[in-house]
């Protein structure tokens, strides 16, 4: 139970071979936020979760597991960008029914019925006109995967099925009642695939698998995508390994590039926006030092990608109707490549962890910045995270967590021309600009009790940006007109939440 957020999970015996499991999450961090007068922005942000799971032993049949999630956040913005402002709201919902089951000592069967619906809406309005945006998914699939265990070799063998529902991206005027964009693409996918793996010696390891896939949308497509890992432990302390993998993706999504939280959406692969291939290689190692209180691990990759998507528009483009999706939707390359590295320590009083990612993706298209490469939309060149707890006694533990990765690319508006057909924005180069970089500090102190009632009982106090970064998530222009009837266009940085103290309890019985 605590100031921002709280949340409860509860494990239920329901019979001597059945259990349920409850859990929900739920914050009130803009209702807080709005009452001490600790975030001065113009932006909230809320979020909530909740799961059911039941878990029970059918004896010779198998184990039987059930399990659902839901999740939605929502975010307000008065961006006051041509007077608009937005209200986005975005949830997922998941289920799952697997039954596990041992066939013999050596072979045992998988077999899962899923589905998921991810959804999100936008509710804008611009110059007194209101505006419904709405994208999501819809997934329906069956998986069955069997295991045998040989002395040397473990293989793994399968089939599934997948039937998607795809809205990109619809769009309803409400004041006029009008729909701008409402198509539903419908798909199928199909797949058997195997892996094997071989322990060849000692000091060798081999991972192989392939996976045959076959898609319909307006048309068929199959590919195959083989993998393979090779891994040569030296020691029981050191490791290295050398990796390939080749993917086929028949789902794309889509980035709008202005924006840093989920207003992207996804399409279909379809004869103008054929499947996205990639070639994966990577080589790396990971080693452990006194007794496994020191390890580390250092991994180099490289990826190259064909037929990746780009648009070229924004939603106020569309809004205002000066574009439509497949007149801004590209098909190029794009390659991204890095180094991946982690330091952790850990004792009886101390645990410290170091991750560092030095990277760079880049895209390639034709038809967008002149044909010269430029920052993906996740291009992210530095990433750096450390965490650090101190545990001086039992009754006590203190923690920090520090944050920085560089700032995501955006496409920058050079100038705004307001007329008689609406508004019209001149750009600069394609995804040119850059957010600010974004870091934080956090601390965190827990002070546990000793108590007969409760297996565990604690106090947290923590804060959340100590220093108070204003991190902004998206840019925004604002337009005024002064007294000559001169207009003057302003940039603005709009960030969720600055500092955030809090305070909460934590037990279990």
């Amino acid at each position: 139970v605590g100031l921002i957020e709280s949340d409860v999970a509860l494990q239920i015996p329901a019979t001597e071979r059945f259990a349920i499991f409850l859990s929900a999450r739920h914050s009130y961090l803009a209702l807080i936020s709005k009452l001490l007068h600790i975030n001065h922005t113009d932006m909230g942000y809320e979020f909530g979760d909740y799961g059911v799971g039941v878990v029970g032993d059918l004896g010779r049949v198998g184990r039987l597991s059930l399990n659902t999630h839901f999740n939605h956040d929502c975010i307000t913005a008065l961006v006051n960008t041509y007077n608009s402002s937005g209200h986005l709201k975005w949830w997922n919902g998941l289920g799952t029914v697997t039954l596990d089951s041992d066939i013999s000592p050596r072979v045992s069967m998988k077999n899962m019925l899923y589905s998921s619906v991810y959804d999100n809406l936008l509710n804008i309005s611009i110059t007194e006109r209101k505006y419904d945006v709405n994208a999501g998914v819809e997934t329906y699939g069956a998986k069955s995967v069997t295991s045998v265990d040989f002395d040397a070799v473990d293989i793994s063998a399968g089939v599934s099925y997948e039937y998607r529902k795809v809205n990109p991206q619809s769009i309803k005027d409400r004041s006029y009642s009008v729909d701008i964009n409402d198509v539903i693409e419908h798909t199928s996918e199909a797949a058997l695939f195997a892996d094997a793996r071989w322990r060849i010696h000692p000091h060798l390891t081999l991972d192989a698998g392939a996976r045959l896939s076959l898609y319909r949308n307006d048309r068929w497509w199959c590919n195959a995508e083989p993998r393979i890992m090779l891994s040569i432990p030296v020691s029981s302390t050191l490791r290295f390994w050398a990796s390939y993998n080749m993917m086929a993706q028949y789902h794309h999504l889509v980035p709008q590039s202005n924006m840093s939280f989920a207003t992207d959406f996804y399409i279909s692969s379809s004869e103008s926006t054929p499947p996205q291939y990639s070639h994966n290689f990577s080589l790396g190692y990971n080693q452990s030092a006194f007794n496994d209180c020191f390890r580390w691990t250092m991994e180099l990759y490289y990826r190259r990608m064909s037929n990746v998507i780009e648009y070229e528009a924004s939603i106020l483009d569309v809004l205002m109707g000066s574009t439509n999706h497949q007149a801004q939707l590209f098909v190029g390359n794009g390659e991204s490549y890095g180094v991946e590295s982690s330091i952790a320590y850990a004792d009886r009083y101390f645990d410290v962890q170091l991750n560092y990612t030095l990277s760079k993706s880049l895209r390639q298209f034709d038809e967008i910045n002149n044909g010269l490469p430029f920052r993906a939309h996740s291009d992210r060149r530095h990433n750096l995270s450390m965490l650090a707890s101190w545990k001086p006694s039992e009754r006590w533990t203190f923690s920090a967590t520090f944050v920085y990765a560089t700032g995501a690319p955006y496409t920058e508006t050079k100038s705004v021309y307001i007329g008689a057909n609406g508004i019209l924005r001149e750009y600069g180069p394609y995804n040119g600009g850059k957010l600010p970089d974004l870091h934080h500090l956090d601390l965190s102190a827990t002070y546990w009790f000793k108590s007969k009632k409760f297996e565990y009982s604690g106090i947290n106090i923590s804060i959340y940006n100590i220093y108070a970064r204003k991190n902004p998530i998206m840019l925004s222009w604002s337009v005024s007109v002064d007294k000559e009837n001169v207009i003057h266009l302003q940039e603005r940085k709009h960030t969720i939440y600055t500092i955030l103290p809090s305070i909460s309890w934590t037990f279990r019985f």
